[in-house]
């Protein structure tokens, strides 16, 4: 994938990355950020790295969770990612 391509969800963007492996499989893991009255607020590494066989499944796994984490912050503004 692009590295510049995001994701729009939930008025967040969601930025994966994908890069292959040494044993010719992808890790993939991705950025959150938004757009606030200070600025863009990113959430660097919300996710874990996600080891697949297929590019698109890594980033496809590594995007599910991101959405989850922008779910649960928007549930609860008061929680922040570690």
């Amino acid at each position: 994938m692009d590295g510049g391509s995001k994701i729009h969800y939930k008025g967040w963007e969601i930025v994966p990355l994908a890069v292959p492996t040494s044993d010719a499989r992808w890790t993939a893991s991705c950025d959150i950020e938004r757009a606030g009255a200070d600025g863009v607020e990113v959430f660097e590494g919300a996710t874990m790295q996600f080891v697949r066989d297929q590019e698109d499944d890594a980033i496809a796994a590594a995007c599910d969770e991101a959405i989850r984490q922008i779910d649960n912050i928007i549930a609860n503004p008061l929680v922040r990612l570690a």
